[in-house]
Protein backbone atom coordinates (compact mmCIF):
# COMPACT_ATOMS: atom_id res chain seq x y z
CA UNK A 1 0.00 0.00 0.00
CA UNK A 2 1.33 3.18 -1.34
CA UNK A 3 1.63 6.51 1.28
CA UNK A 4 -0.91 8.28 -0.73
CA UNK A 5 -3.51 5.24 -0.51
CA UNK A 6 -2.67 4.95 3.34
CA UNK A 7 -3.34 8.49 3.69
CA UNK A 8 -6.39 8.18 1.43
CA UNK A 9 -7.59 5.19 4.47
CA UNK A 10 -6.87 7.51 7.12
CA UNK A 11 -8.74 10.55 5.93
CA UNK A 12 -11.96 7.76 5.24
CA UNK A 13 -11.66 6.55 8.70
CA UNK A 14 -11.59 10.02 10.46
CA UNK A 15 -14.30 11.01 8.13
CA UNK A 16 -16.81 7.96 9.47
CA UNK A 17 -15.44 7.16 12.59
CA UNK A 18 -14.15 10.80 14.07
CA UNK A 19 -10.75 8.98 14.95
CA UNK A 20 -7.12 9.60 14.04
CA UNK A 21 -6.05 6.46 12.30
CA UNK A 22 -3.67 4.34 13.76
CA UNK A 23 -1.32 1.63 12.08
CA UNK A 24 -2.39 -1.98 12.79
CA UNK A 25 0.32 -2.74 16.41
CA UNK A 26 -0.06 0.85 17.88
CA UNK A 27 -3.70 -0.17 17.17
CA UNK A 28 -3.56 -3.39 18.65
CA UNK A 29 -1.40 -2.42 21.58
CA UNK A 30 -3.89 0.24 22.40
CA UNK A 31 -6.49 -2.30 22.50
CA UNK A 32 -4.82 -4.47 24.90
CA UNK A 33 -4.32 -1.60 26.87
CA UNK A 34 -7.38 -0.51 27.63
CA UNK A 35 -8.84 -4.34 28.41
CA UNK A 36 -10.78 -3.78 31.36
CA UNK A 37 -11.97 -7.24 32.13
CA UNK A 38 -8.83 -9.42 31.31
CA UNK A 39 -5.65 -8.97 32.30
CA UNK A 40 -3.55 -9.29 29.31
CA UNK A 41 0.32 -9.14 29.44
CA UNK A 42 3.58 -10.31 28.46
CA UNK A 43 6.53 -12.45 30.37
CA UNK A 44 9.76 -12.32 29.48
CA UNK A 45 11.50 -16.41 29.64
CA UNK A 46 12.78 -16.31 32.87
CA UNK A 47 8.72 -15.04 34.04
CA UNK A 48 9.41 -11.43 34.62
CA UNK A 49 6.70 -9.07 33.44
CA UNK A 50 7.56 -7.35 30.63
CA UNK A 51 3.83 -5.38 30.08
CA UNK A 52 0.57 -4.04 31.60
CA UNK A 53 -2.72 -2.89 30.48
CA UNK A 54 -5.68 -1.43 32.47
CA UNK A 55 -7.39 -5.01 33.28
CA UNK A 56 -4.27 -6.32 35.29
CA UNK A 57 -3.93 -3.47 37.49
CA UNK A 58 -7.76 -3.46 38.70
CA UNK A 59 -7.79 -7.00 38.70
CA UNK A 60 -3.87 -7.63 40.22
CA UNK A 61 -3.99 -4.54 42.37
CA UNK A 62 -0.51 -3.17 40.99
CA UNK A 63 0.26 -0.12 38.69
CA UNK A 64 2.57 -0.82 35.88
CA UNK A 65 5.37 1.20 37.72
CA UNK A 66 4.85 -1.55 40.43
CA UNK A 67 4.92 -4.14 38.32
CA UNK A 68 7.17 -4.48 35.56
CA UNK A 69 10.15 -6.19 36.14
CA UNK A 70 8.98 -8.41 39.12
CA UNK A 71 8.74 -12.02 38.91
CA UNK A 72 5.27 -13.21 37.94
CA UNK A 73 5.29 -15.78 40.80
CA UNK A 74 3.73 -13.04 43.27
CA UNK A 75 0.77 -13.45 41.85
CA UNK A 76 0.64 -17.22 43.21
CA UNK A 77 -0.26 -18.71 46.75
CA UNK A 78 2.48 -19.63 48.92
CA UNK A 79 1.33 -23.06 48.38
CA UNK A 80 1.75 -23.15 44.76
CA UNK A 81 5.32 -21.01 45.39
CA UNK A 82 6.39 -23.97 47.51
CA UNK A 83 5.15 -26.54 44.70
CA UNK A 84 7.29 -24.63 42.33
CA UNK A 85 4.18 -24.35 40.25
CA UNK A 86 5.00 -21.08 38.06
CA UNK A 87 7.85 -22.54 36.71
CA UNK A 88 6.39 -25.71 36.20
CA UNK A 89 3.77 -23.95 34.03
CA UNK A 90 5.86 -21.79 31.84
CA UNK A 91 7.77 -25.19 30.95
CA UNK A 92 4.35 -26.96 30.00
CA UNK A 93 3.76 -23.73 27.90
CA UNK A 94 6.85 -23.68 26.59
CA UNK A 95 6.68 -27.11 25.39
CA UNK A 96 2.84 -27.69 24.08
CA UNK A 97 2.51 -24.43 22.89
CA UNK A 98 -0.29 -23.07 25.49
CA UNK A 99 -1.41 -23.98 28.89
CA UNK A 100 -4.99 -23.34 30.51
CA UNK A 101 -5.93 -23.50 34.26
CA UNK A 102 -8.26 -22.07 37.13
CA UNK A 103 -7.14 -21.49 40.36
CA UNK A 104 -6.81 -18.92 43.16
CA UNK A 105 -4.37 -16.21 42.52
CA UNK A 106 -3.56 -13.26 44.92
CA UNK A 107 -4.01 -9.59 44.38
CA UNK A 108 -1.16 -6.95 45.47
CA UNK A 109 -3.48 -6.44 49.09
CA UNK A 110 -3.11 -10.00 49.75
CA UNK A 111 -6.89 -11.06 49.20
CA UNK A 112 -7.36 -14.55 46.44
CA UNK A 113 -9.15 -14.83 43.73
CA UNK A 114 -10.57 -17.17 41.51
CA UNK A 115 -8.87 -17.10 37.74
CA UNK A 116 -8.69 -18.76 34.76
CA UNK A 117 -5.77 -18.48 33.23
CA UNK A 118 -3.86 -18.81 30.03
CA UNK A 119 -0.33 -18.71 29.36
CA UNK A 120 0.59 -18.93 25.50
CA UNK A 121 4.40 -19.32 24.54
CA UNK A 122 5.65 -16.92 21.98
CA UNK A 123 8.53 -18.66 19.90
CA UNK A 124 10.73 -17.07 16.80
CA UNK A 125 10.98 -18.73 13.29
CA UNK A 126 13.17 -21.56 14.81
CA UNK A 127 11.14 -22.52 17.50
CA UNK A 128 12.56 -21.20 20.30
CA UNK A 129 10.28 -19.50 23.17
CA UNK A 130 11.43 -16.10 23.50
CA UNK A 131 8.08 -14.66 25.31
CA UNK A 132 5.03 -15.75 26.74
CA UNK A 133 1.41 -13.43 26.64
CA UNK A 134 -0.32 -14.19 29.85
CA UNK A 135 -4.19 -13.72 30.20
CA UNK A 136 -5.99 -13.72 32.97
CA UNK A 137 -9.79 -13.92 33.96
CA UNK A 138 -11.68 -13.09 37.47
CA UNK A 139 -14.11 -15.52 38.01
CA UNK A 140 -14.75 -15.44 41.51
CA UNK A 141 -18.08 -13.85 41.09
CA UNK A 142 -18.56 -16.33 38.87
CA UNK A 143 -17.34 -19.31 41.14
CA UNK A 144 -19.45 -17.95 44.39
CA UNK A 145 -22.43 -17.78 41.88
CA UNK A 146 -21.95 -21.78 41.03
CA UNK A 147 -21.38 -22.11 44.72
CA UNK A 148 -24.34 -20.76 45.75
CA UNK A 149 -26.38 -22.83 43.04
CA UNK A 150 -24.84 -25.65 44.08
CA UNK A 151 -25.57 -25.29 47.62
CA UNK A 152 -29.55 -24.38 46.89
CA UNK A 153 -29.18 -27.71 44.75
CA UNK A 154 -27.61 -29.81 47.31
CA UNK A 155 -30.41 -27.94 50.03
CA UNK A 156 -32.81 -28.59 47.72
CA UNK A 157 -31.57 -32.66 47.01
CA UNK A 158 -31.50 -32.32 51.16
CA UNK A 159 -35.17 -31.16 51.82
CA UNK A 160 -36.47 -33.38 48.75
CA UNK A 161 -34.55 -36.45 51.02
CA UNK A 162 -35.98 -35.43 54.10
CA UNK A 163 -39.67 -35.37 52.33
CA UNK A 164 -39.08 -38.95 50.91
CA UNK A 165 -37.94 -39.98 54.49
CA UNK A 166 -40.96 -38.65 56.23
CA UNK A 167 -42.73 -40.47 53.56
CA UNK A 168 -41.61 -43.36 53.94
CA UNK A 169 -41.70 -43.21 57.84
CA UNK A 170 -45.33 -42.31 57.28
CA UNK A 171 -45.59 -45.69 55.16
CA UNK A 172 -43.93 -47.30 57.81
CA UNK A 173 -45.70 -46.55 60.57
CA UNK A 174 -48.79 -47.67 58.13
CA UNK A 175 -47.82 -50.96 56.68
CA UNK A 176 -46.31 -52.23 59.86
CA UNK A 177 -49.09 -51.23 62.38
CA UNK A 178 -51.21 -52.72 60.03
CA UNK A 179 -49.17 -55.97 59.91
CA UNK A 180 -48.42 -55.97 64.35
CA UNK A 181 -52.15 -55.56 64.47
CA UNK A 182 -53.22 -59.15 63.21
CA UNK A 183 -50.58 -61.17 65.29
CA UNK A 184 -51.19 -58.70 67.96
CA UNK A 185 -55.21 -58.81 67.80
CA UNK A 186 -54.82 -62.59 67.75
CA UNK A 187 -52.54 -62.88 70.83
CA UNK A 188 -54.85 -60.87 72.70
CA UNK A 189 -57.79 -62.51 71.50
CA UNK A 190 -56.60 -66.19 72.21
CA UNK A 191 -55.42 -65.07 75.72
CA UNK A 192 -58.66 -63.28 76.61
CA UNK A 193 -60.63 -66.76 75.62
CA UNK A 194 -58.22 -69.06 77.67
CA UNK A 195 -58.93 -66.95 80.45
CA UNK A 196 -62.91 -67.21 79.74
CA UNK A 197 -62.63 -70.77 79.82
CA UNK A 198 -60.71 -71.15 82.93
CA UNK A 199 -62.87 -69.00 84.37
CA UNK A 200 -66.05 -71.11 83.92
CA UNK A 201 -64.30 -74.38 83.98
CA UNK A 202 -64.22 -74.65 80.15
CA UNK A 203 -60.59 -75.00 79.28
CA UNK A 204 -60.33 -78.45 78.36
CA UNK A 205 -57.63 -80.71 76.66
CA UNK A 206 -59.12 -79.55 72.91
CA UNK A 207 -59.28 -76.01 74.29
CA UNK A 208 -56.28 -75.48 75.14
CA UNK A 209 -54.31 -77.21 72.58
CA UNK A 210 -56.43 -75.05 69.71
CA UNK A 211 -55.47 -72.18 72.10
CA UNK A 212 -51.77 -72.76 72.17
CA UNK A 213 -51.69 -73.40 68.20
CA UNK A 214 -53.10 -69.67 67.60
CA UNK A 215 -50.49 -68.26 70.24
CA UNK A 216 -47.82 -70.37 68.71
CA UNK A 217 -48.72 -69.07 64.68
CA UNK A 218 -49.48 -65.36 66.13
CA UNK A 219 -46.17 -65.48 67.77
CA UNK A 220 -44.23 -66.77 64.67
CA UNK A 221 -45.24 -64.12 62.93
CA UNK A 222 -44.52 -61.34 65.38
CA UNK A 223 -40.85 -63.32 65.30
CA UNK A 224 -40.86 -63.17 61.77
CA UNK A 225 -42.08 -59.27 61.39
CA UNK A 226 -39.54 -57.87 64.21
CA UNK A 227 -36.73 -59.78 62.85
CA UNK A 228 -37.66 -58.61 58.77
CA UNK A 229 -37.05 -54.78 61.15
CA UNK A 230 -33.86 -55.97 62.77
CA UNK A 231 -32.51 -57.27 59.80
CA UNK A 232 -33.35 -53.83 57.45
CA UNK A 233 -32.00 -51.66 60.80
CA UNK A 234 -28.95 -54.06 60.85
CA UNK A 235 -28.30 -53.40 57.04
CA UNK A 236 -28.49 -49.66 56.85
CA UNK A 237 -26.19 -49.09 60.04
CA UNK A 238 -23.44 -51.92 58.37
CA UNK A 239 -23.55 -53.70 61.73
CA UNK A 240 -24.82 -57.08 59.87
CA UNK A 241 -22.98 -59.98 60.72
CA UNK A 242 -21.27 -62.01 58.19
CA UNK A 243 -19.72 -65.69 58.67
CA UNK A 244 -18.52 -66.68 55.10
CA UNK A 245 -17.77 -70.56 54.31
CA UNK A 246 -17.29 -72.70 51.99
CA UNK A 247 -20.70 -74.67 51.65
CA UNK A 248 -22.70 -76.13 48.35
CA UNK A 249 -25.27 -74.02 47.28
CA UNK A 250 -27.03 -76.94 45.23
CA UNK A 251 -27.55 -78.51 48.66
CA UNK A 252 -29.06 -75.25 50.39
CA UNK A 253 -31.52 -74.28 47.86
CA UNK A 254 -32.82 -78.19 48.40
CA UNK A 255 -32.82 -77.53 51.99
CA UNK A 256 -35.03 -74.89 51.33
CA UNK A 257 -37.65 -76.45 48.53
CA UNK A 258 -38.29 -79.50 50.54
CA UNK A 259 -39.34 -76.56 53.57
CA UNK A 260 -41.90 -75.45 50.86
CA UNK A 261 -42.84 -78.68 49.59
CA UNK A 262 -46.49 -80.54 49.86
CA UNK A 263 -46.00 -83.90 51.11
CA UNK A 264 -49.23 -84.66 49.43
CA UNK A 265 -48.54 -82.86 45.84
CA UNK A 266 -43.99 -83.13 45.70
CA UNK A 267 -44.76 -82.12 42.34
CA UNK A 268 -45.67 -78.37 43.03
CA UNK A 269 -41.85 -77.41 43.18
CA UNK A 270 -39.74 -78.40 40.43
CA UNK A 271 -36.02 -78.28 40.65
CA UNK A 272 -33.58 -78.92 38.19
CA UNK A 273 -29.79 -78.44 39.03
CA UNK A 274 -26.39 -79.99 38.85
CA UNK A 275 -25.27 -82.79 41.76
CA UNK A 276 -23.39 -80.09 43.39
CA UNK A 277 -21.69 -75.82 43.25
CA UNK A 278 -19.49 -75.29 45.71
CA UNK A 279 -19.17 -71.23 46.78
CA UNK A 280 -17.95 -68.99 49.56
CA UNK A 281 -20.48 -67.10 51.07
CA UNK A 282 -22.51 -66.57 54.25
CA UNK A 283 -24.59 -69.50 54.08
CA UNK A 284 -27.46 -68.63 56.61
CA UNK A 285 -27.93 -65.47 54.76
CA UNK A 286 -28.28 -67.20 51.45
CA UNK A 287 -30.79 -69.42 52.87
CA UNK A 288 -32.91 -66.30 53.71
CA UNK A 289 -32.79 -65.02 50.37
CA UNK A 290 -33.37 -68.29 48.75
CA UNK A 291 -35.96 -68.84 51.54
CA UNK A 292 -37.83 -65.19 50.62
CA UNK A 293 -37.52 -65.82 46.90
CA UNK A 294 -39.28 -69.72 47.61
CA UNK A 295 -41.87 -67.86 49.48
CA UNK A 296 -42.96 -64.85 46.93
CA UNK A 297 -42.96 -67.48 44.20
CA UNK A 298 -44.77 -69.86 46.41
CA UNK A 299 -47.15 -67.25 48.16
CA UNK A 300 -48.43 -65.78 44.98
CA UNK A 301 -48.78 -68.98 42.89
CA UNK A 302 -52.16 -70.84 42.80
CA UNK A 303 -52.19 -74.25 44.76
CA UNK A 304 -52.05 -76.21 41.45
CA UNK A 305 -49.28 -74.31 39.78
CA UNK A 306 -45.49 -75.61 39.37
CA UNK A 307 -42.74 -73.42 40.54
CA UNK A 308 -39.80 -73.84 38.90
CA UNK A 309 -36.22 -73.80 40.62
CA UNK A 310 -33.27 -74.22 38.49
CA UNK A 311 -29.51 -73.80 39.30
CA UNK A 312 -27.17 -73.67 36.80
CA UNK A 313 -23.12 -73.35 37.20
CA UNK A 314 -21.96 -70.40 35.10
CA UNK A 315 -18.69 -68.18 34.52
CA UNK A 316 -17.79 -66.91 37.65
CA UNK A 317 -20.51 -67.87 39.74
CA UNK A 318 -23.81 -70.10 40.23
CA UNK A 319 -26.96 -69.01 39.15
CA UNK A 320 -30.71 -69.19 40.47
CA UNK A 321 -33.74 -68.68 38.28
CA UNK A 322 -37.02 -69.08 40.02
CA UNK A 323 -40.58 -69.14 37.81
CA UNK A 324 -43.84 -68.85 38.94
CA UNK A 325 -47.49 -68.75 37.17
CA UNK A 326 -48.66 -66.50 39.40
CA UNK A 327 -50.71 -63.26 39.69
CA UNK A 328 -47.06 -61.25 37.79
CA UNK A 329 -45.95 -58.00 38.04
CA UNK A 330 -46.16 -55.07 36.30
CA UNK A 331 -42.96 -52.88 34.73
CA UNK A 332 -43.98 -50.47 37.24
CA UNK A 333 -44.00 -53.03 40.53
CA UNK A 334 -40.65 -54.19 39.21
CA UNK A 335 -39.15 -50.73 39.31
CA UNK A 336 -40.16 -50.84 43.39
CA UNK A 337 -40.35 -54.91 44.38
CA UNK A 338 -36.77 -54.31 45.94
CA UNK A 339 -36.80 -51.24 47.71
CA UNK A 340 -38.17 -51.27 51.26
CA UNK A 341 -41.67 -51.92 51.69
CA UNK A 342 -42.26 -52.50 48.02
CA UNK A 343 -44.55 -54.76 47.01
CA UNK A 344 -46.12 -56.11 43.79
CA UNK A 345 -49.60 -55.06 42.26
CA UNK A 346 -52.77 -57.13 43.64
CA UNK A 347 -51.42 -58.61 46.84
CA UNK A 348 -52.84 -56.13 49.19
CA UNK A 349 -54.50 -59.46 50.42
CA UNK A 350 -51.19 -61.49 51.56
CA UNK A 351 -49.70 -60.08 54.39
CA UNK A 352 -46.17 -59.27 54.16
CA UNK A 353 -44.16 -55.55 55.40
CA UNK A 354 -42.52 -55.72 51.70
CA UNK A 355 -39.14 -56.10 53.28
CA UNK A 356 -37.90 -59.70 52.07
CA UNK A 357 -36.83 -58.62 48.62
CA UNK A 358 -35.59 -55.60 49.93
CA UNK A 359 -33.44 -57.31 52.59
CA UNK A 360 -32.64 -60.47 49.89
CA UNK A 361 -31.13 -57.72 47.55
CA UNK A 362 -29.00 -55.84 50.28
CA UNK A 363 -27.39 -59.44 51.17
CA UNK A 364 -26.56 -60.54 47.89
CA UNK A 365 -25.35 -57.16 46.25
CA UNK A 366 -22.91 -57.95 49.84
CA UNK A 367 -21.61 -60.90 48.43
CA UNK A 368 -21.02 -59.14 45.07
CA UNK A 369 -23.80 -60.93 43.43
CA UNK A 370 -26.89 -59.50 41.38
CA UNK A 371 -31.29 -60.03 42.00
CA UNK A 372 -33.78 -59.11 39.88
CA UNK A 373 -37.12 -60.11 38.60
CA UNK A 374 -38.65 -59.58 35.39
CA UNK A 375 -42.54 -60.77 33.76
CA UNK A 376 -42.98 -63.95 32.38
CA UNK A 377 -42.98 -63.11 28.66
CA UNK A 378 -46.43 -63.59 27.26
CA UNK A 379 -47.12 -65.53 30.20
CA UNK A 380 -48.44 -64.75 33.73
CA UNK A 381 -46.31 -64.87 36.54
CA UNK A 382 -42.66 -64.02 37.26
CA UNK A 383 -39.25 -65.11 36.98
CA UNK A 384 -36.83 -63.97 39.75
CA UNK A 385 -32.68 -64.42 38.60
CA UNK A 386 -29.83 -64.02 40.81
CA UNK A 387 -26.21 -64.72 40.34
CA UNK A 388 -23.60 -65.08 43.25
CA UNK A 389 -19.93 -65.07 42.17
CA UNK A 390 -17.60 -68.12 43.56
CA UNK A 391 -16.29 -66.17 46.32
CA UNK A 392 -18.28 -63.39 47.77
CA UNK A 393 -17.03 -59.96 46.97
CA UNK A 394 -15.13 -61.55 44.33
CA UNK A 395 -16.81 -59.91 40.60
Amino acid sequence: MSLLEESEIARANRAITGLPFLPGEIAFRVLVESVQDYAIFLLGPQGQVLTWNQGAERIKGYTADEIIGEHFSRFYTPEEIAENRPARLLEVASRDGRVEIEGWRVRKDGTRFWADVILTALKDEDGHTYAYAKVTRDLTEKRAAEERERRLLAEQEARAAAEEALIARDRFLSIASHELKTPAASLRLTVDSLLRARSTGRLDDERLESGLNRLSTATSRLDTLVNELLDVSRLQSGTRPSAMERFDFVALVRDVVERFTDADDDRRIVVTAPDESWIVGDASRLDQVVTNVMDNAVKYSPIDERVEVDVADVPGGVALTVTDRGVGIDDEAVARLFEAFGRGTNVEHIPGLGLGLFISRQIVEHHGGRIQVEPRQGEQGTVMRMWLPREAGSE
